[in-house]
């Protein structure tokens, strides 16, 4: 529905809403011309409002109005129209901005007192933050592509995701130095120019050495690196869980950064059962789009945002927790690609769900019996030569995200490969994706990474699934445990969620190495502190054939 064409569509612009402490922030108010209520949908962002309206592929706007929701999109504090001091997620204080602003909103005369959330990223990261604080008005959220911190630093198993770290401050930082000099404040040009070039080019910024030392981050920006590999920077925020009291409807993408932090919350939540919780999972990224095309497949056309029917799900989902609907909705709705349709299901993983175990082999076979633990392939790691990223869950920097051929990567010396005969029927792996390792290495630190592919008739090898592990952090985020050089050593890596129809004819591939950059940053083998070696050393690894590739299988319901 065009509502341009509509004679009673009202936008109130920069309308001032003061928060406790006196700051006033602003916000657009779109509603439609009518003397009673309504219930209001919030989206709180610091990307400027004007860029959230009013459609995208996540949510139509224009849908919500016709429907008989009023929007509030309002600019974060610091940002844009708002006033106050900016810095990159405050979260504590976007938590008390996202109270005051609902409870602000439940008084106006437009707001029937039921306050709704919408909006992905960091606008998802805000309805967390907020929702954990529990304004009374609050009645329901949906984070879109967005995950609590806790859950996101253990998906990426103690490594740093360097690309969106370096990608996201630098442009946040430049627009941020760029405002100040608008205003006419002072700002060193020589900072700013390092900024931008860092902006343009994340991936050659993100080779520099030292990291911390890294020009136009490490002085005069919003955040140095040195807060954001010590951790007093998070691009998650740190959200107990169990403090959420309010329904969700969480929106994850089977390729995007936050998927497995989405859908663990999401399950962590139902077991919960403190309120009622939904998910959504589409083959989707980190991304403003929800195109059928990711990476180097295409989906169809029930995968795209339009054909997914997402803004129709969740106004049902508002209808039903601000207006007293009644509308069914099922508990998971998920999209089993190579399938290419969607499933829902009452849990996540889909009850039924079994785990099957598969064993590496010396000739490259991928087997369903261990062959012995004493047996091992060996490769060298070098950090000045790392695999590179191709696809996959990345975002920023200048990767293509998604499913993508990596059957080039497969042929470098520094990655194993073990690989099935051919499916004589439909593998359905819906649910973790997890790789138990023996291994051992010369250094006293090392990262080890593993991916799943489909191996295609054509000889394309499909990135499915991959994940990481940081050597040291193998027992734990909260504590360092050097390797001991050339001793096997068990640790897991955790490829995390998918869902996805191996076909018959093609093969499941299971690739081991060391690195995945710049996606992530390169561990340098020194057991050094992360970020402060100015070079590295070359490694080497074995990975004996006692390890296990455990993939969760859904059976087909005859």
């Amino acid at each position: 529905m065009n509502l341009g064409t509509r004679p009673n569509l009202v936008v109130h612009r920069d309308v001032e809403m003061p928060m406790r402490d006196g700051t006033i922030l602003r916000g657009d108010v779109w509603r439609t011309e009518t003397e009673a209520p309504q219930p209001v949908l919030l989206r709180r962002l610091p990307y400027g409002k004007a860029v959230a309206m009013p459609n995208s592929d996540w949510f139509r706007t224009t849908d919500a109005l016709a429907a008989g929701y009023t929007v509030v999109v309002q600019d974060t504090r610091g940002r844009y129209a708002s006033d106050g001091d900016w810095t990159p997620v405050m979260w504590e204080q976007e938590g008390r901005d996202t109270y005051d602003t609902v409870e602000w909103i439940a008084a106006q005369h437009w707001c029937d007192g039921n306050v709704g959330m919408i909006g992905g990223s960091y606008l998802g990261i805000v309805q967390w933050v907020g929702a954990a604080l529990r304004p009374p008005h609050l009645k329901a959220i949906a984070p879109a592509i967005a995950a609590a911190g806790a859950l996101q630093r253990q998906a990426d198993g103690g490594a740093f995701p360097l690309a969106q770290g370096v990608s996201w401050l630098a442009y946040m930082t430049l627009e941020w130095l760029m405002t100040r000099q608008a205003k006419g404040e002072q700002v060193d040009p020589v900072v700013l120019g390092e900024v931008a070039a860092v902006a343009a080019d994340p991936d050659l910024a993100a080779r520099h050495l030292p990291l911390l030392d890294m020009p136009g981050l490490s002085a005069g920006a919003l955040a140095d690196l040195t807060d954001v590999l010590s951790g007093r920077f998070a691009d998650t925020a740190e959200v107990d869980l169990d403090t959420i009291a309010v329904p969700s409807l969480s929106l994850a993408g089977w390729f995007d950064i936050y998927c497995d932090a989405g859908v663990r919350g999401f399950s962590r939540l139902a077991a919960a059962a403190t309120a009622e919780h939904r998910l959504i999972v589409g083959p989707w990224t980190h991304a403003p789009s929800v195109p059928a095309e990711q990476g180097d497949l295409n989906f169809g056309i029930y995968a795209e945002g339009a054909g997914a029917g997402l803004t129709e799900k969740q106004l049902a989902f508002f209808d039903r927790h601000l207006r007293g609907a009644e509308r069914d909705l099922p508990p998971v709705e998920y999209f089993l690609m190579g399938a290419n349709e969607w499933r829902t299901a009452d849990q996540w993983p889909p009850a039924g769900a079994t785990t099957r175990e598969l064993a590496l082999a010396s000739d490259g076979r991928l087997t369903d019996t261990a062959t012995g633990e004493a047996r091992y392939d060996e490769y060298v790691y070098d950090p000045d030569d790392p695999v590179p990223t191709h696809g996959g869950r990345v975002t920023l920097g200048n990767e293509v995200t998604g499913p993508r051929d990596v059957s080039f990567l497969e042929r470098r010396p520094d990655v194993l490969c073990y690989t099935s005969a051919p499916l004589e029927h439909p593998l359905d792996v819906v649910g973790s994706v997890l790789v138990d390792l023996r291994v051992s290495s010369s250094a006293v630190d090392t990262d080890f990474v593993a991916r799943l592919t489909e191996v295609l008739s054509d000889g394309r090898s499909i990135a499915v699934v991959d994940g990481i592990t940081r050597a040291r952090y193998r027992d734990g985020l909260d504590r360092e445990v050097p390797l001991e050089p050339g001793v096997p050593t068990a640790l897991r890596v955790d490829c995390g969620e998918t869902a996805w129809r191996f076909r018959p004819g093609s093969r499941l591939r299971l690739s081991i190495t060391s690195s995945n950059f710049p996606r992530y940053d390169r561990n340098l083998n020194t057991g050094n502190a992360i970020g402060a070696d100015a070079a590295g050393k070359a490694a080497t690894q074995r990975v004996y054939h006692a390890s296990v590739l455990r993939l969760s299988i859904l059976e087909e319901q005859k």
